[in-house]
């Protein structure tokens, strides 16, 4: 009797450890991110170049991205997700994305463009 009381109480208590560990199990969040993707790397003065900013794991907030160039003319579309720089001049170029949540600047990427001489 004592024995089958103590099998029960001990199975009693597995259970309840078991169910109670699987409650308190976390998820483990990876960091936010940003890549960003040019429509090309190299072109010819006066063309136009479309930079995509992909953002990952920014869980639902406050996440802007911010676009600098070292030349050309600049201009952003879709709440920031898309760059558009017009470069008129030969050289090589940076295009900058800084993404920042909440306020908070958390990532940057760069892109280099390599601009030839028309004709």
């Amino acid at each position: 009797m004592i024995r089958t009381a103590s099998i029960l109480l001990l199975s009693a208590g597995l259970l309840f450890s078991t169910a109670c560990s699987g409650r308190s199990q976390h998820t483990t969040r990876n960091p936010p991110g940003m890549q960003i993707n040019a429509s090309s790397r190299e072109i010819v003065s006066g063309e136009t170049v479309t930079f995509t900013a992909r953002t990952q794991d920014t869980y639902g907030r406050d996440a802007k991205v911010k676009w600098s160039s070292t030349a050309g003319r600049l201009t952003t579309e879709q709440e920031g997700r898309l760059a558009r720089v017009k470069f008129d001049e030969p050289g090589t170029y940076s295009v900058k994305a800084v993404l920042s949540i909440e306020g908070r600047e958390v990532e940057t990427a760069m892109v280099e463009v390599r601009v030839r001489p028309a004709g």
